[in-house]
């Protein structure tokens, strides 16, 4: 009679990683701890100024929290659900950008970051910063302002503005994007990496940079 042999139990599991800008996928050995995965992203992505970063998840309890270098990621209450994914994402922001940047990766990371931060209300920016600020994030996105190739709502698409400012005035989005396109027309010849620069300087000033947010819960005691 046959025997059957059990089936070995998988030594790997899949991971997705994602930044603000890409998406990475790994088999991770079964005892791999958050060590081992965060160098493996920061490898994959040739990060080298690693202690600005940690990975970010939602765990069984539908907490955020950060992955624990020296746990095994198995034993850090990461759901099983296939493909949950950790957020690469700045933990430690630098007081002066301009000092303590060196990497373009790092500058670019920190930048998409503050940029989502400031749309999505969680750091407030003044409205006359707020339009500064588009200008720089345009001009990263699509270099130089060329007035021959400008067309009119080229901008429209774009989420340049906090809703909190844009609801502040009464103005209509082609308002709007004359005051920033002013702006953008002034950062001729700024590279990609010089208005990055440029906006973060500006974002480090603000009262909430550098606040990270997260979920209590309170008990009731009886």
């Amino acid at each position: 009679m046959p025997q059957f042999r059990r089936k070995k139990a998988s030594k790997s599991f899949p991971v997705k990683v994602c930044t603000l800008d890409a998406e990475l996928e790994f088999n991770l050995e079964w005892r791999a701890t958050g060590r081992d995965l965060f160098d493996l992203v920061c490898r994959t992505i040739g990060l080298r100024e690693t202690w600005f970063f940690g990975l970010q998840f939602e765990d069984t309890k539908h907490f955020i929290s950060w992955l624990k270098l020296d746990k095994r990621v198995q034993d850090q209450c990461v759901s099983q659900m296939p493909g949950t994914p950790f957020m690469l994402l700045c933990k430690l922001y630098p007081e002066d950008v301009a000092e303590e940047l060196i990497q373009e990766v790092t500058q670019h990371l920190l930048f998409l970051q503050v940029k989502q931060a400031i749309l999505s209300m969680d750091i407030y920016c003044p409205p006359e910063a707020s339009v500064l600020l588009a200008s720089y994030a345009v001009q990263a996105k699509y270099g130089d302002y060329d007035e021959s190739a400008y067309k009119p709502g080229m901008l429209a698409s774009e989420d340049l503005l906090p809703q909190r400012v844009i609801d502040q005035y009464q103005m209509t989005p082609e308002m709007w994007e004359d005051r920033i396109k002013i702006w953008y027309a002034d950062h001729k010849g700024m590279s990609r990496d010089e208005a990055e620069m440029e906006y973060l300087k500006i974002a480090q000033d603000l009262d909430m940079y550098g606040v990270n947010y997260f979920a209590i819960k309170v008990r009731q005691l009886l």
